[in-house]
């Protein structure tokens, strides 16, 4: 056993040697007689156990008990000695690293090997427990997939780098990475090539990291960059571009290539933030961002960004109880027959009357209501109450003529519910309206989502008798194909293409030949958005059947439109009758 013995008192050594030499321990034993030279000699061999002195002239024993448990002294067992009888200093030196604390003058042969011997055995025990400690911190911070620290172990990073970050007045920046449309590998591949896709990815991602630069995989397709000693917002930015340009050339999975892209938000560190998590719930809400502006982009965070979004799931949340709280309404306006004036229908347009928010028109929740899928319960409302509001006009005011539509909007959910077709048969019989006076409105952009199953739906309801139009053509996916496969009447014209009388001649080149067209596949034309005089007669001039828009009354609610447009009507045909 080779063992080493740092104390400065020499009779005290000699001792000690004694002792070890009367004992049946075979041992060299070097000595020394202060700290220094026994670190010294520490460093430069191997020792199967140290035999130290709390007390030495140039150090104590703690702050050498500290020295010996750095890197270089790790492997070896130490007992201490002391002259002091005090079980809180041998409490401290064994939570220290010690694996045993003796007593000078009860030292003997006997009882200072026994030590030796235990001490050595509790360092191998101790050793296996921290090596074990190390692995399972090690498979608990790593992906097992990739091979990259994951969540947990990004966390660790990330509140470290920020104590650092603060401490330091440095910055730094999260970016978190989605990989656009990772489900459809999956769904096609099967999950083996998604995972081969993955580690893949990560190897690409590994290499393009720079100093300063760790990449971590949170799970799922999602991955995150911790950014250390970031400069300024434009490092980011740039590193950023840089992941989006690793992920562009083509991956061979399963024989096949397969080209990836990624959504990145960025989020740098905020004098204000010490809770981790809040800078990777701001790169979230910019990742989310940047999903929603296309993918294949990054986003920086900003406090305007979040309180966008913080509205949208405001929205979210009122939106379930909208309906039942009695909060939508619907307003009405008027479209006019181009040639006389007179009254060729309306269209029913929804809105809600949040109670903090104010009075909302759909641009402000509709896309959330598609998105969570309220818009059919909400649909299946506007269906109800225009139809019942056009059969008590109908009752009311006997002058409105049967022809008169109520125009409703349709989107692409509502069209493939299986419910649809059943719920405008149930308000046709349940207010006995003509099928005539229901006009539906949809979009290009709902058409081409899976338009075959479409084209059934839409025909089941046209042969009731119900017509069709199609809104705001002229922009977004505008195709002949549409017209020629779904059943549909009138053509409204984009409000743009209006906009544009009197001041652009190209746009007024466009609006006529689209007049033209339609009128040639033997359509209905609508012009939406008509806010002048000049418009009303370029449109009509130019072949148009029905003008809508600001120029004859914006959207009001019900007892308004009565006022305006029924009213007057009824009251005209009591006269001539008299």
């Amino acid at each position: 056993m080779n063992l080493l013995l740092i104390d400065d008192d020499e009779v005290d050594r000699a001792a000690v040697l004694r002792a070890l030499r009367k004992s049946l321990v075979d041992c060299e034993i070097a000595q020394a007689s202060t700290a220094a030279h026994g670190l010294t000699l520490a460093a430069e061999q191997q020792f199967d156990a140290i035999l130290l002195d709390y007390r030495l002239p140039d150090m104590d024993g703690l702050a050498v008990l500290r020295a010996l448990r750095g890197e270089k002294f790790e492997h070896v067992a130490v007992v201490m000695l002391s002259r002091i009888e005090d079980d809180g200093l041998a409490e401290q030196c064994l939570e220290m690293g010690a694996q045993d604390f003796l007593l000078k003058d009860e030292v003997n042969g006997r009882r200072l090997s026994r030590a030796v011997r235990h001490a050595r055995q509790r360092f191998s025990i101790e050793s296996e427990l921290r090596s074990s400690r190390e692995q399972l911190r090690y498979l608990s911070e790593s992906d097992p997939l990739t091979g990259l620290t994951n969540r947990r172990g990004f966390e660790s990073a990330l509140t470290a780098a920020i104590n650092r970050s603060h401490r330091d007045h440095d910055c730094l920046a999260v970016l978190l990475i989605d990989l656009d449309d990772f489900k459809s590998v999956n769904d096609t591949l099967g999950h083996g090539s998604g995972d081969e896709l993955l580690v893949d990815i990560s190897r690409r991602l590994s290499a393009s990291m720079r100093d300063g630069e760790h990449l971590f995989r949170l799970g799922g397709d999602e991955f995150v960059v911790l950014m250390t000693h970031c400069g300024q917002d434009g490092q980011a930015m740039v590193l950023a571009d840089r992941i989006l340009l690793t992920l562009q050339e083509p991956i061979c999975v399963n024989e096949t290539e397969q080209s990836m892209s990624a959504s990145i938000g960025i989020a740098l560190l905020d004098s204000g933030i010490r809770d981790p998590m809040d800078i990777l719930k701001c790169a979230d809400i910019a990742m989310y961002q940047a999903k929603q502006d296309g993918r294949n982009c990054s986003r920086l965070y900003s406090t305007h960004l979040q309180e966008v979004l913080q509205k949208k799931a405001d929205i979210k949340n009122d939106l379930k109880k909208a309906l039942l709280r009695g909060e939508f309404s619907l307003h009405y306006q008027a479209m006019i027959h181009a040639v006389d004036g007179s009254l060729a229908g309306m269209e029913a347009l929804l809105r809600w009357n949040h109670p903090r928010l104010g009075m909302l028109s759909p641009d402000a929740f509709m896309s959330v209501a598609e998105h969570t899928g309220a818009i059919i319960d909400i649909g299946k409302w506007v269906l109800h109450e225009a139809c019942c509001q056009r059969r008590q006009w109908q009752a009311q005011y006997p002058a409105l003529a049967e022809s008169a539509v109520m125009a409703i909007n349709l989107s692409a959910s509502q069209i493939k519910h299986s419910t649809l077709v059943g719920a405008i048969q149930h308000e046709l019989s349940s207010y006995a309206l003509k099928p005539g006076m229901l006009e539906l409105e949809i979009t290009e952009s709902a058409l081409i989502q899976d338009a075959s199953a479409m084209v059934t739906t839409l025909s089941n309801i046209a042969d009731l008798g119900v017509s069709f139009s199609l809104d705001d053509f002229g922009t977004g996916y505008s195709s002949l194909e549409h017209l020629r496969l779904f059943p549909i009447e009138v053509l409204k014209i984009d409000k743009g293409f209006v906009a544009a009388i009197g001041r652009d001649t190209k746009g007024e080149c466009l609006l006529t030949s689209i007049i033209v067209f339609a009128r040639a596949l033997g359509m209905k034309v609508v012009a939406e958005g008509v806010e002048t005089a000049q418009q009303a007669q370029f449109c009509t001039e130019h072949g148009c059947h029905v003008l809508q828009g600001y120029f004859y009354s914006r959207p009001i609610a019900a007892h308004a439109f009565a006022a305006a447009f029924l009213h007057e009507a009824s009251h005209g045909q009591q006269t001539a009758s008299s």
